[in-house]
């Protein structure tokens, strides 16, 4: 007789598919229970009492033990299989309120390092415990697609269309994002190329609408030059005559740079606080060796709306004002080295006013004169730390009227408990020749 090699196959499957134990710590109930329905269904098993056995001896250490606890007086051998299915649901299925999964379930956001695949299957995980109707499934993922993705050029284009179906729309969504991603890579001309958030002052002269006559001294528009009483005044920092700094038009303000120490180099960078990231060129990446970069997925955009050539990321060590740290740190092509954010808030200058930042010369940022130890520096210094008085080596006059008439106080009455310490203080501010003791005093004679 033929045997047929499918069923031979199939019955060997079968007989060699294991049940995983049910583990509170690696399993959910629910989930564990349908992992369990799907072996019964295998193993093609229908009888209560060897389900019940099968059932019981899938169980973990902890489960097991749990299971005889609440089966007693009884033992779990003689209990139904229902009765001990629903002992253990009771005991380890998570107790969910519908209302409140659906509100994280639509507050749900799309973290940094989650792709559009893992986001998907995230919230397909929590309308497990949502309860949506079949008919407003899809619609539900959808909603909650669209609203918690991260990049806003790809919510704003799923938003023009009209995707019913939750499949469809993720794959829309993966190839407008790889649309993005190689848009980005393209190489422009260098003249092109902009900034991220750059943000220049220019001194122009406003005329307003009514025609008003503008100051080309200072810039007000509340009378002519002819009238300005600065109008001969010479500007310190253009050498010019007749206007304030608003009115002068050769000095343009430079960016705020910062010297920062990145993988033993000095790099300076433009402080700008609109930009998300801290990014350098070409020409610094090459000079710190070339570092190794790290495609990124995100798309960045300068203030006109400009796709930001990006080739890369990397993390490297960061010196600066005493802190030692290692922060992310992008690769653009010709664009300038932008201090973002990111290493603002790293560095703490987001602490710190500008001045601090701009002058931090004069500021002591850092005192090392080579001691190794406070009791060296001390015993260097005996002369500032001893307990005696110091001396500012500053002589003081006291210019007296001549017309001054002197006035005589008699000696405050002390409470008896007190002379003992002011006897002593008085002793002590004599020995430090703070007081000198006499025995008349000039200004209360006769």
């Amino acid at each position: 007789m033929p045997v047929n090699r499918n069923t031979t196959e199939q019955n060997t499957r079968s007989n060699t598919y294991r049940l995983h134990e049910f583990d509170p710590t690696s399993y959910d109930w629910d989930d564990w229970e349908i992992l369990f329905d799907t072996y019964l269904a295998v193993k093609c098993v229908t009888d209560d009492i060897k389900k019940r056995n099968l059932l019981i001896t899938a169980l973990g250490v902890q489960p097991f033990k749990t299971l005889i606890s609440v089966c007693k007086p009884k033992k779990p051998t003689e209990c139904t299989y229902e009765e001990i299915i629903q002992k253990l649901r009771t005991n380890y299925a998570r107790v969910t309120f519908s209302s409140t999964e659906r509100i994280n379930f639509f507050a749900t956001r799309q973290e940094s390092s989650q792709t559009l695949t893992d986001f998907a299957n995230c919230l397909r995980d929590k309308t497990v415990t949502c309860k949506f109707p079949n008919d407003f499934y899809e619609e539900a993922l959808v909603t909650a697609f669209v609203g918690g993705l991260k990049n806003e050029f790809v919510r704003k284009h799923l938003m023009q269309q009209n995707l019913e179906a939750f499949e469809q729309t993720l794959n829309v969504a993966r190839t407008f994002e790889s649309v993005l991603i190689q848009g980005a890579n393209v190489k422009r001309d260098p003249v092109e190329q902009f900034s991220v958030l750059k943000i220049q002052k220019k001194n122009k002269l406003v005329q307003s609408t009514r025609h008003k006559v503008t100051c080309s001294s200072c810039g007000s528009m509340d009378h002519p030059r002819s009238q300005r009483r600065f109008r001969n005044v010479t500007y310190h920092k253009c050498n010019k005559e007749g206007h304030l700094a608003k009115g002068c038009l050769k000095i343009d303000e430079a960016p705020i740079g910062i010297p920062i120490k990145v993988d033993g180099l000095v790099v300076t960078f433009e402080l700008n606080t609109g930009s998300p990231i801290t990014i350098i060129n070409e020409h610094v990446w090459n000079t710190l060796g070339k570092p190794k970069l790290k495609p990124i997925e995100s798309i960045f955009t300068s203030f006109t709306g400009h796709y930001l050539q990006i080739n890369g990321e990397t993390l490297v060590k960061v010196d600066y004002n005493s802190q030692h740290m290692q922060l992310r740190l992008l690769v653009g092509h010709n664009h300038r080295n932008i201090l973002g954010r990111d290493w603002i808030k790293a560095l703490n200058l987001n602490k710190l006013t500008l001045d601090d930042i701009l002058f931090n010369d004069n500021k002591i940022l850092n005192v090392n004169p080579g001691f190794n130890s406070l009791d060296q520096l001390i015993h260097h210094f005996a002369g500032i730390f001893k307990d005696e008085l110091g001396c500012c080596k500053i002589k003081a006059h006291l210019h007296i009227k001549n017309d001054i008439k002197s006035k005589f106080f008699k000696a405050r009455s002390l409470p008896f408990a007190y002379r003992q310490a002011v006897e002593l203080d008085l002793n002590r501010l004599v020995s430090a020749n703070v007081l000198e003791p006499i025995n008349t005093a000039n200004w209360a004679a006769p």
